[in-house]
């Protein structure tokens, strides 16, 4: 069913569809981040773009034709596909200065904005109890990035940016769920972030440098991006498709199980106690959100 014919609300069905999304991006994360230490930020953004895009195309084209990149909201797919790309972009950068689970944790200021800006510009209910899960979780980010803590400054700062693009993706795909196909929009926002890639190309010797060469396994690597793209974007935007932006929110902290998990397995890289402190006070701040409010979640 196409997000633009409407959608009931299905808590299991978009749980299901938002782990399955969060755990991609944790390997589309691990992956950048491995990548990010022998080639500059810009290619892999760009391939990781021009991979979805293309797989879209391969696979898509052929039954949707024109309705692939046709759209009636041009000025809401051009701001999503540039936040997206700055998400990317800044996120992957912030990724190789940090470690991966502190990367994340601090992104989960997100969050805490789009519950703020879901009921002032999505006209969506936000109940009390979500207002007390993100001052708690808020608290709890102030843990991992408290003075002293070790963290690299400029990684910190381009993970503040991560958010402010996180915000304004989150809430325009909420918004863009409800008016058109979901295929769509991933496409689009695809092909808008292989375009700014592309166009700072020529900033790559500032941004981590041209690789001396690529291996066969950096270039399976290098595929797998745009795969991992690909498929996460569906399931998030599925996700939206059936609950709410403010649902959805406080859901978004069991990213840092996945985080975690992978920050380890790949790079065995785990939190100090601090900043473990900081992880689980926003991870439980939002899980128990999640488990209080959606009790009375309108089932429309």
């Amino acid at each position: 069913m196409s997000a633009a014919h409407g959608a009931s609300f299905h808590p299991l069905r978009a749980l299901a569809l938002l782990v399955g999304a969060q755990i991609l991006f944790a390997l589309l994360d691990a992956t950048g981040k491995t990548l990010a230490h022998d080639m500059g930020i810009p290619l892999i953004a760009l391939v990781r773009h021009a991979g979805q895009a293309l797989l879209m195309v391969a696979i898509l084209g052929p039954r949707m034709g024109r309705q692939l990149f046709v759209t009636r909201y041009v000025g809401l797919q051009l701001w999503r596909g540039l936040a997206m790309a700055g998400f990317t972009l800044f996120f992957f950068t912030a990724l190789f200065r940090l470690p991966q689970a502190e990367a994340t944790a601090i992104n989960f200021i997100a969050p805490f904005i789009v519950m703020l800006l879901a009921g002032r510009m999505l006209a969506e209910k936000v109940a009390r109890v979500r207002w007390i899960g993100a001052g708690i979780g808020f608290l709890g980010m102030l843990v991992l990035v408290r003075p002293g803590s070790q963290l690299d400054q400029i990684g910190v700062v381009f993970a503040l940016l991560t958010v402010v693009c996180n915000v304004s993706f989150q809430l325009l795909t909420r918004h863009l769920a409800q008016l058109e196909n979901s295929f769509t929009t991933m496409f689009i926002s695809a092909a808008v972030s292989v375009v700014i890639s592309a166009a700072l190309l020529p900033l790559q010797d500032y941004w981590g440098g041209w690789p001396a060469s690529i291996s066969a396994t950096q270039l399976l690597m290098l595929a797998t991006l745009g795969v991992l793209g690909a498929v996460s974007q569906w399931c998030l935007i599925r996700a939206y498709v059936w609950s709410s932006a403010s649902f959805i929110a406080p859901l978004l902290f069991m990213q840092l199980i996945w985080s975690t998990t992978t920050g380890y397995l790949f790079f065995d890289q785990l939190p100090d106690i601090y900043s473990l402190i900081g992880i689980l006070v926003i991870l439980g701040s939002g899980v128990a959100t999640m488990f209080f409010a959606a009790r009375g979640e309108p089932s429309h």
